[in-house]
C-alpha cells in the first residue's frame, strides 16, 4: 500500500502543476506581481503626503468633514490588473490553495505513516519499497520530505504575501483619508473601526493558509503598516494640533477649543486601537487552534509567537497615548488649575471669629466655586474622552490639584475656627471628586489630610502623640521639615 500512496504523491505532484501553472496564468498573477512592485515603489515616493490635519479639523461638532476626503483616487483604481475585490478574490483563492494543500499534506502522512509502522522492522519490505529512491529526499514514512506540491504552494505565498501586503497598505491608506469623526455616534473617528476590520480579515486569512511562515510574515507587515501609515499618522497630527492656537478673539477661542476636542479624539483613537490590538490577538487563537497545520504542535508554536507580537505591539499606543496626556494636561488643563483656586479662594479666609466660622459654614464659598469652576474645566474631557482617558486625565488633574493646594495651604494663617473650616473644605472637596470618577484614589490626598490634622492640633506637643513608636497605622508623607512649617502656621 506504501507503494502506492508514493504513487499518488508523485502524480499529485505532477498534476498539481498543471493545475497551479493554468491558475497562474488565467489569473495573470505574474503581470499582477510586476504592476503591485511599480506601484509600492509610487507608494514609498508619495509617502510624504501631509497627515497633518485632524480628523475633525474641517468639524463644527457634528461630524466635519476630514482632510484628505477629497484626494484623487490611486492609480491602481484605473488598472484592471490590481483592481482591489480582484485581488482580495485572489487572495481567498491563494489561502484555500494553500489550506488544501495543507489537508492533503496530512492525510497522505498520515497514511504513510500507518503504513510504515504496519512494516516495522521489516528491512527486505524496507528496501523492496525504497527501490531506485534516493533516501535523502524522502522522510521516514516513504514519502518526499519536500514535495513538488509543497514547493509550488510555497512559491505561490510568496506572491500571496506581495499581493497582501500591498493590499494592507492601500486599504489603510484609504481608511486614513477617508477618516471621520461624528460625537454623536462614537468617541473615535472611524479610521480605527475601519483600519482593525482590515487587520482582523488579514490576520484570519493568514491564519487560513496553514503555514505558519505566513502568518508570522503578515504580523511583520501589519506591525510596519501600523508604524508608517496609522500610528505615525497619529503622532503627526498630535505635533501640531495646537500649533498657531494663540488667545485672541471669539473665533480663536472657537479654533482652540476645536483643536482640544481634535486632540482628545486622537487620544480616544490610540486608547481604543491599543485594546483592540490585545483583542485583535486574543479572537485570533481559536483560528489558531482550528487550523489544518501540516506539523501540529511546532507550527502552531510559531503562529502563536506571531500573535504574541501582534498583541504586544498595543504597548506602542500606549506609550504615544501616555505622552499625549501629559502633553494635553501641560498645555491645556495644568495652566487653569491656578486660576480655578485664585478664583474659589476669593473673600475667603481661614482666620475666622466664631460667627465668621457659622457663616461659612453656611455659604461654603470655597467649596461651591472651586466645583462650579471644576466642573466648567473639565466637562469637555468628560463628553469627549473615553471611560479609561478620562480616568487617567483626572489623576494627572488630582495631582496638579493637589500640589497647587499645598502650596497655598503652606502660604495660609489659620486659627482654630479656620483649620476646622479647611478640613471641611477639603473633606467636601474629595467627595465631590469622588462621585466624578470609580478611580479616584483618596491616597493623593494624604498629604492635604495630615496638614489639616496638625492644623486643628490644640498645642503643637499633640504631634508626639502621632509620631514614632505611637504613628500605629499612620506613615506620614509630610517630611519634618514641612510638619514644623505646618505647625507654624496656626
Amino acid at each position: 500500500m506504501l507503494r502506492v500512496i508514493q504513487r499518488l504523491q508523485e502524480e499529485s505532484d505532477v498534476e498539481s502543476g498543471r493545475i497551479l501553472d493554468q491558475f497562474v496564468q488565467n489569473r495573470k498573477l505574474e503581470s499582477k506581481l510586476v504592476e503591485i512592485q511599480s506601484l509600492n515603489i509610487a507608494m514609498i515616493r508619495s509617502s510624504t503626503t501631509n497627515w497633518s490635519a485632524s480628523p475633525v479639523q474641517n468639524g463644527t461638532g457634528n461630524g466635519g468633514s476630514v482632510s484628505g476626503t477629497g484626494a484623487s483616487a490611486q492609480s491602481s483604481n484605473s488598472n484592471q490588473l490590481t483592481d482591489p475585490r480582484q485581488l482580495d478574490a485572489n487572495l481567498l483563492e491563494l489561502a484555500l490553495i494553500s489550506q488544501r494543500g495543507s489537508l492533503f499534506y496530512q492525510f497522505i502522512n498520515e497514511r504513510a505513516t500507518d503504513e510504515m509502522e504496519h512494516i516495522g522492522t521489516d528491512e527486505t519490505t524496507q528496501d523492496m519499497i525504497m527501490q531506485g529512491k534516493d533516501k535523502r529526499y524522502y522522510g521516514d514514512n516513504g514519502l518526499l520530505a519536500s514535495s513538488g506540491l509543497a514547493k509550488r504552494t510555497k512559491e505561490l505565498m510568496n506572491s500571496y504575501l506581495v499581493i497582501d501586503s500591498y493590499l494592507l497598505r492601500r486599504n489603510i491608506d484609504k481608511a486614513m483619508k477617508l477618516d471621520d469623526y461624528d460625537p454623536s455616534s462614537s468617541q473615535t473617528s472611524t479610521c480605527v473601526d475601519d483600519v482593525f476590520f482590515i487587520l482582523k480579515k488579514v490576520v484570519k486569512r493568514s491564519i487560513s493558509t496553514c503555514e505558519p511562515d505566513v502568518v508570522v510574515a503578515t504580523v511583520k507587515a501589519i506591525l510596519k503598516a501600523l508604524d508608517n501609515s496609522y500610528l505615525q499618522v497619529f503622532q503627526q497630527k498630535m505635533s501640531v494640533t495646537f500649533a498657531g492656537q494663540e488667545p485672541g478673539n471669539r473665533s480663536a477661542e472657537r479654533s482652540a477649543e476645536q483643536a482640544k476636542v481634535n486632540y482628545m479624539v486622537l487620544l480616544n483613537n490610540l486608547n481604543v486601537s491599543a485594546e483592540y490590538m490585545q483583542r485583535l490577538a486574543q479572537d485570533a487563537r481559536p483560528e489558531i487552534e482550528a487550523a489544518i497545520w501540516k506539523e501540529k504542535e511546532y507550527d502552531m508554536k510559531i503562529a502563536t509567537k506571531a500573535l504574541d507580537d501582534l498583541a504586544a505591539a498595543s504597548s506602542k499606543f500606549q506609550k504615544l497615548l501616555q505622552s499625549g496626556m501629559e502633553q494635553l494636561m501641560t498645555q491645556i488643563l495644568k495652566p487653569r488649575i491656578r486660576p480655578l483656586f485664585q478664583h474659589a479662594y476669593r473673600e475667603v479666609k481661614y482666620v475666622l471669629e466664631e460667627d465668621e466660622y457659622n457663616e461659612a459654614d453656611v455659604e461654603e464659598l470655597f467649596v461651591k466655586r472651586f466645583r462650579g469652576g471644576f466642573d466648567k474645566m473639565i466637562d469637555s474631557y468628560r463628553r469627549t474622552l473615553t471611560d479609561a482617558n478620562f480616568a487617567s486625565i483626572m489623576g494627572l488633574a488630582l495631582d496638579a490639584i493637589t500640589a497647587q493646594w499645598e502650596r497655598i495651604i503652606a502660604q495660609t494663617r489659620f486659627n482654630q475656627y479656620g483649620a476646622l473650616r479647611f478640613d471641611k473644605d477639603l473633606r467636601s472637596v474629595i467627595h465631590y471628586l469622588s462621585s466624578m470618577t470609580e478611580w479616584l484614589s483618596r491616597d493623593r490626598f494624604t498629604r492635604l489630610n495630615q496638614m489639616a490634622t496638625l492644623l486643628n492640633f490644640e498645642e503643637p506637643s499633640e504631634i508626639y502623640d502621632y509620631w514614632g513608636a505611637k504613628a500605629g497605622p499612620v506613615s506620614w508623607r509630610l517630611t519634618v521639615a514641612e510638619i514644623k512649617k505646618i505647625l507654624t502656621l496656626r
